[in-house]
């Protein structure tokens, strides 16, 4: 079960990843993941319900915060980008990985798994 919604959660992680390449980050190289860090935020929501009582609801979200470098015209840059839920399996330290990044800018830039298109 676990291994389906890593699975899912990367070909959501790749469909997103061509639709954020579609601003100014227009060119391409490939990077190396630097660091990965999981951060976990526990929100809690309370309301009342029909009968007056209140119902408390606790959310937790988790976000991956990814450290990467990468080379355009011999100039070595680092990034830092943070995805919605735990991609880690996406994003591992020391793997490479395609950083989409603006030509006109290139510190300017986002990390996405290997096979996503900058467009």
């Amino acid at each position: 079960m676990q291994k389906q919604k890593i699975i899912i959660f990367t070909i959501l992680l790749i469909l997103a990843g061509s639709l954020a390449c579609s601003s100014n980050l227009t060119a391409e190289t490939t990077g190396q993941v630097t660091n990965v860090v999981l951060d976990r935020d526990r929100k809690t929501t309370k309301r009342k319900t029909s009968s007056g009582k209140t119902k408390k609801t606790t959310k937790t979200e988790i976000d991956t915060e990814i450290d990467y470098s990468y080379a355009v015209d011999g100039k070595t840059y680092t990034g830092f980008s943070e995805k919605d839920g735990d991609v880690q399996a996406a994003f591992r330290s020391g793997s490479t990985v395609k950083v989409c990044y603006n030509p006109k800018n290139p510190e300017e830039s986002d990390v996405f798994p290997l096979n996503a298109k900058c467009e």
